[in-house]
């Protein structure tokens, strides 16, 4: 990481819930199947191939600005 604020830092979950609703506005197809929750996002679909071409799209569109989606959380 270059650039940006310390972990912890009072203005860090601010700046990230304005950036992270700029990013996803054209991502987000909208509840109840995308819940955007602090740092953490739910997927739900009908079908497998539904959720995987969600996933697909969430994380090219995230990559395109830069950012990186963790599929599995970090023990």
């Amino acid at each position: 990481m270059k650039v940006g604020l310390q972990q912890g830092s009072v203005l860090s979950p601010l700046l990230f819930v304005i950036v992270m609703e700029t990013i996803s506005r054209e991502l987000r197809a909208g509840l109840p199947l995308e819940l955007l929750y602090a740092d953490d996002l739910i997927l739900m679909a009908e079908s497998e191939e539904s959720l995987r071409d969600k996933i697909v799209k969430w994380i090219s569109g995230l990559e395109a600005k830069g950012l990186k989606m963790i599929q599995e959380k970090q023990r």
